[in-house]
């Protein structure tokens, strides 16, 4: 099943509850308004999607892809060649981009330790869990489930240094994700979810491509699953109400310290 074909299974998604932390309303309108827009990716997310199935499905890349090069949109013919690579859900990637994504994917294979998570399992395996009358069923899509039971998620960064990967996981609700996952994992073979050890494998966008490996402390995954177990009961509140709030009214307090706030500048991935 094709990334398409999953978004579309009914079921809530990690992706949902770490959108649901921002509002409820913004969780409706990114993945249940009906009348929402596709939305487009961006560079780095489009990289991201394009070097995860080089490196777990390669065979799906021309299910999923097509080079922009192969496409001249100048002519009658390319430009209906184009609305027709649209209409099958096809993502149009440069060359440049294409073999930014092998070299990735050439040095995780090269990697020891990720080669390693990476065999003897199933790659973008789609779980769902149904549950009582009126609740929508959870489900996921897992990079990698290992056997026995083990989960091993590919990330890509531009720095993938333990302190700025970690910010990642904070940032983006990776721990959330992972622990999420876990807990999909137990209920699909029956393993005890302590009992399923889950990675990060992270792979640099830029030369040399660094691969880093980092085995997901239980306390971090601890406060994964608190993060989603929360959201999801506030999920189920406002699905079964049918109300989807935005923000709260709150008081605007300065910042304790007295510091001049920072904004980053965020590079994501297409949610998977």
């Amino acid at each position: 099943m094709n990334a398409k074909d999953y978004f579309q299974l009914p079921g809530v998604s990690s992706h949902m509850l770490i959108e649901m932390q921002r509002s409820p309303l913004h969780c409706w309108a990114k993945y249940l308004n009906p009348k929402r827009e596709p939305e487009t990716p961006t560079a780095a997310q489009l990289l991201g999607t394009l070097t995860h199935t080089l490196t777990l499905t390669p065979e799906q890349f021309d299910d999923d892809f097509a080079l922009a090069e192969s496409v001249n949109r100048r002519s009658k013919a390319g430009k209906a060649k184009f609305a027709k690579l649209l209409e099958a859900g096809k993502l149009l990637v440069a060359k440049k981009d294409f073999q930014t994504a092998l070299r990735a994917t050439k040095a995780v294979r090269q990697h020891p330790d990720a080669r390693a998570l990476l065999e003897g399992g199933e790659p973008e395996k789609i779980i769902t869990v149904p549950r009582g009358t009126g609740l929508l069923p959870l489900k996921g899509r897992l990079d990698w489930l290992g056997q026995p039971p083990s989960i091993a998620e590919l990330k890509t960064a531009t720095d993938a240094r333990k302190e700025s990967f970690l910010r990642d996981v904070y940032r983006y609700g990776y721990h959330l994700s992972a622990a999420f996952y876990r807990m999909l994992a137990s209920e699909h073979t029956g393993t005890a979810p302590e009992k399923i050890p889950h990675t990060f494998v992270v792979v640099e966008t830029r030369p040399p491509h660094a691969v880093a490996v980092y085995h997901t402390s239980e306390r971090l995954l601890a406060q994964g699953r608190t993060l989603w177990e929360t959201q999801l009961a506030r999920f189920d509140e406002c699905w079964l109400e049918q109300k989807w709030p935005g923000y709260p009214l709150e008081v605007l307090e300065p910042d304790g310290g007295g510091r001049t706030l920072r904004f980053d500048v965020e590079e994501g991935e297409v949610e998977l």
